[in-house]
Parts: structure tokens; sequence; C-alpha cells
């Protein structure tokens, strides 16, 4: 008797549970917040780059990109994001063998933690250069994102995340500004989510300004089965020289 309570009581509480709601796939940043008391964890079970910018190839393969998200509150987040393993070759060179930069963060919602309608949140971050700098970032960045999601007609929504770093010059000469804006429209088609994106980025660095562009693809499917676990695969495809040829990832999500 006291066990079927208990289970009634579980099965209640993870009804009332925000859907399912994870930061990939996709560049853009969601402004919903995982549920008070639980943790979200979201893979990159495989992550490839091709990279022709600059005049040579490199090819980049990562491994079990994770990132994890605790609810402290119904409207805010921690986060924690590190790759295990990350191999870089280019012909001609040795290969790249590298643990991942590690990136803290917390997310703030301002408006509808639960993503729907017209949701807000701030999203401040650090990254530690904890890769070899031929892979990672080579020094520390902080950067702040302000996610934004808008509920369309038709179960169309769009989302926007336009986000700002300071970045270490070489050298340790002072800091620079790097400035990034991803749009992006989707839609459900009953337990699978596609859509689109375009993402820029603009470095001021003063060894020479650059600008990345993509043209962003991608799907996620939720088992109904299951609606704490993501399955997905996205690909990011450069606009300019500046960026890389292409990107392709896989990846699950699962909220305890």
């Amino acid at each position: 008797m006291i066990f079927a309570l208990v289970l009634g009581l579980a099965a209640a509480a993870d009804g009332d549970l925000r859907d399912l709601c994870p930061d990939r796939p996709g560049r853009l940043t969601p402004a919903c917040i995982v549920d008070a008391g639980h943790l979200q964890a979201e893979t990159a079970l495989a992550d490839f780059t091709h990279d022709t910018s600059g005049g040579g190839v490199t090819d980049t393969t990562a491994g079990a990109s994770t990132l994890l998200r605790y609810g402290v509150t119904q409207h805010l987040e921690l986060l924690a994001g590190w790759t295990p393993f990350v191999h870089a070759h280019s012909p001609g060179q040795r290969a790249v063998d590298s643990v991942g930069d590690v990136t803290l963060g917390l997310k703030q919602s301002l408006l509808h933690p639960d993503g729907k309608g017209f949701s807000l949140a701030v999203q401040p971050f650090v990254t530690l250069p904890t890769a070899k700098a031929a892979v990672g970032v080579g020094s520390t960045v902080e950067g702040l994102i302000v996610p934004v999601t808008v509920a369309l007609p038709a179960d169309f929504a769009l989302g926007l995340s336009p986000e700002v770093d300071r970045v270490a010059n070489a050298g340790d000469r002072g800091h620079r500004a790097s400035y990034t804006m991803i749009g992006g429209v989707s839609r459900q088609f009953g337990p699978v989510n596609a859509g689109v994106e375009l993402a820029g980025t603009h470095d001021d660095d003063p060894t020479g300004r650059t600008t990345k562009a993509t043209a962003d693809l991608f799907a996620a499917y939720i088992p109904k089965a299951h609606p704490t676990v993501q399955f997905d695969a996205s690909a990011y495809i450069g606009l300019n020289r500046d960026t890389p040829a292409v990107e392709v990832q896989v990846g699950v999500s699962h909220r305890f």
C-alpha cells in the first residue's frame, strides 16, 4: 500500500515537469531552465569538423562532449561543459590529441522559464583553457549570452542568441571583443523538432579581424514512451573562407 502510494506520488511529480528542452542540437541557446532539483546531461556522441579556412586542411573529431545542466530553482540553473577527447589532423603534420576546454556558467530566466510563449534569459559563462592551444581557446574567455525564444503560429518557434565575449590577445597584450548572433526557426512535427539557423561571429583580433558564418540544419526526436530522452543530429555549413567548411554532430540528451 505504501509502496503503491510512493509510486503514485513519483508519477505525479514527473507529470509536473516541464517539457524536455535541451541546449542541442544547433548553435542556438534556449531560454528554458531545467526543473529545480533535476540534472540534465547533453552529449555529442560524435562531432566531426572539416576545416579549410586559412589555406590549410584540418579534420577534427571530438567524442563525448558533454554539457551538464542542473536546476537550482525554477528560474536558475548551473552549467558545466567538457570534452574528454579531441583529435585534430592536418596532412603532413603531427596529429594533436587533447581534452577539450572547460566551460562553466549559469542561466537565469527573466521571463517564462519553461521556454514557452516569449521566453528570455541571461547566461554568463567562462571558458577555461584546459585543451592544447591547437584545438582550444588558448586563454580564458568570459562571455554573456541572452537567449530569446518566441512561439510562432502553426507550431513554429523563433530563437535568437546574441552573445558577446571578452577574449585575451596573443602574448597577454590586452583583450578584445568577439560578437556572435544566431537566429533560427524550428517547427514541431509530432515527436520530431526540425529547424534551420544562421550564425555569425565577428572577432576584433588586432592581428586580423575575422567574421565566421554558418548555415545550420538540425533535427531532434523525443520518443513518446520516454519523454526525458532526446536523440539529435545537426550539420553546420561554412559560408565564407574564415569558417570551417562543414561540421556534423549526433547526440543524445537525458533528464534525470
